[in-house]
């Protein structure tokens, strides 16, 4: 599978037609068998790492799982007969509770992760090949841009997450495809409206590239399938909103209100202006923010060349909306997640108009260009090749910690406990677990939010809810813990993906100190190697 083999394919391509773009193309098969290839290496490292279990490299990935559980039951949560809204994505806990309900667990969240990568591969492939990008280039541009073409969008390690964001990325892209075909004057198929439709629903970040979408219909007179979209996105906004007033649930998650710094700057009784402030600055400084604003400049810069070309003129200025909307508000990082749609729809935004400039470039000057396209698009994927890299290790590092901590609860203590990293706890846990951080505890956000919380209402929430065990962040509570509260223990663990290395682990007045004591001490030999349990107080 070399470079040669991916751009030996243009021989055989011609004309490029309806015909050939409705099926895969020998080229798309050979990136597919590559990207396959790496992602189940990584998946059978990232098993074994994990004591021969699967194991996604975010906790975060759980709580979704805790929340398509209660679904199923009728609720929406983490805790039986208790609303709350952890999810950060608003359709993606009701796929998840599909495959919760045929019993997939993990293995559901993958193979949705894992289909979307693949669909993302071939619908670049196929919008790359259809606006004639590859037919003047070589086997080696061919073959590299292709590669790099797996990384851009993080094909390797995002499904790994368990995360909703490989969907986004597909239906980032495949939206963008739905704007290509309208500047060719085709309407957008019924796939790449589904695409749309989805955007906000997956992640709300979609929102923005939703609505420049549709303002790039408008403009690029595929009214009909624009309304149709808007309609569709406003009844299923309407019907989310529905539903979480129904569970007296404030319309954003908890993740949005407790994580966003322009949420962060309305209970901090700062301005809208300073927040985006803050995250324009951010963006400058941020490694990933960077790689963003270098590729938004040169789709910037590559539409300003064609400025004659009113179709790519609108459908530029409809990624840069995106690209904006990410820069003023968006977030980077946590595990290379957060960004990836967008870096992914200005790179592909930017080949699509490369190659619409290409006919208009001297064959030297297009040859030139080769080097510093393939330099900036390495430049944007080299954190997703870290990503891939690291990923096994990730996964390790999440067993070592968030699984050991949930079997604890579940099989060893079997008791009401509070956490403040919540998914492989709360997740097919059938006792009551306190999330003292807040995104699945409602009056922990609301305190929180209101700038009442420390250790009284630690202390008293904890008492509620029969709470007999808590398994903190120390640093994460820098005001202390409740005095009432004993530290009995403390989890060493590597650090990888975790937010810290040791785990407290804290009992309250309701625990049995001699339960606590059994239970910590059948606990501590069961642990995996590099892991250590350290009681402190019998």
């Amino acid at each position: 599978m070399t470079t040669e083999a991916i751009g030996s394919a243009d021989a055989d391509r011609g004309a490029a037609s309806d015909g050939l773009m409705a099926r895969l193309s020998r080229r798309s098969l050979v990136i597919l068998s590559i990207w396959f290839v790496l992602f189940a290496v990584e998946l059978i490292v990232s098993i074994n790492l994990a004591g021969g279990r699967l194991v996604f490299t975010l906790d975060d990935a759980y709580i979704h799982l805790a929340v398509a559980d209660q679904i199923l039951s009728g609720g929406y949560g983490v805790n039986l007969g208790e609303f709350s809204s952890p999810s950060s994505s608003i359709i993606w806990p009701y796929l998840i509770a599909a495959t919760e309900a045929v019993h997939l667990g993990g293995w559901g969240p993958l193979l949705i992760s894992a289909a979307a990568a693949a669909a993302t591969i071939v619908t670049i492939m196929r919008l790359l090949e259809g606006c004639g990008l590859f037919d003047a280039a070589g086997s080696w541009l061919v073959g590299a841009l292709c590669v790099t073409t797996i990384f851009i969008i993080s094909a390797v390690a995002l499904a790994m997450t368990g995360l909703e964001h490989s969907l986004h990325v597909w239906a980032t892209v495949t939206t963008f495809a739905g704007l290509a075909a309208a500047a060719q004057g085709r309407a957008p198929s019924g796939l790449q409206i589904v695409a749309l439709v989805l955007l906000p629903l997956i992640r709300f970040e979609g929102a923005a590239l939703a609505c420049a979408a549709l303002a790039a219909l408008v403009l690029l007179r595929q009214r009909r399938a624009a309304a149709l979209a808007a309609a569709l996105i406003a009844a299923a906004l309407l019907a989310y909103a529905a539903r979480m007033h129904a569970l007296g649930l404030p319309l954003l998650p908890s993740s949005v209100l407790l994580k966003a710094r322009f949420v962060e700057a309305a209970y901090e009784r700062t301005t809208a202006f300073s927040a985006v402030t803050d995250n324009l600055i951010l963006s400058l400084i941020n490694p990933y923010g960077q790689r963003l604003l270098l590729l938004g400049m040169a789709v910037a810069a590559t539409a300003c060349w064609l400025r004659g070309d009113r179709s790519a003129l609108i459908i530029a200025g409809a990624v840069l909306a995106a690209v904006g909307g990410h820069v003023a508000f968006g977030q980077y990082d946590w595990f290379h997640r957060y960004e990836v749609y967008v870096i992914a729809l200005a790179a592909v935004a930017w080949l699509w108009l490369v190659a619409r400039l290409r006919p208009h470039l001297d064959a030297r000057v297009a040859t030139a260009l080769n080097a510093p396209l393939l330099m900036l698009l390495g430049f944007a994927a080299w954190p997703y090749v870290a990503a891939a890299l690291a990923t096994p290790l990730a996964s390790r590092n999440i067993y070592q910690q968030q699984y050991q901590m949930g079997r604890f609860a579940r099989e060893f203590y079997r008791h009401p406990v509070a956490v403040n990293d919540l998914g492989l706890v709360a997740y097919r846990n059938p006792n009551y677990v306190l999330d003292l951080w807040g995104l699945g505890s409602e009056p922990v956000r609301k305190a929180k939010l209101a700038g009442h919380y420390g250790p009284a209402e630690m202390a008293a929430l904890a008492a509620q809810h029969a709470v007999g065990m808590a398994m903190i962040y120390d640093r994460w509570f820098p005001q202390g813990v409740p005095a009432s509260w004993t530290k009995v223990a403390v989890l060493h663990t590597p650090f990888v993906t975790v937010a810290a290395g040791d785990v407290a682990f804290y009992r309250t007045p309701d625990a049995d100190p001699a339960e606590v004591t059994r239970a910590l001490k059948a606990f501590a030999p069961t642990l995996p190697p590099n892991v250590a349990l350290d009681i402190l107080s019998r």
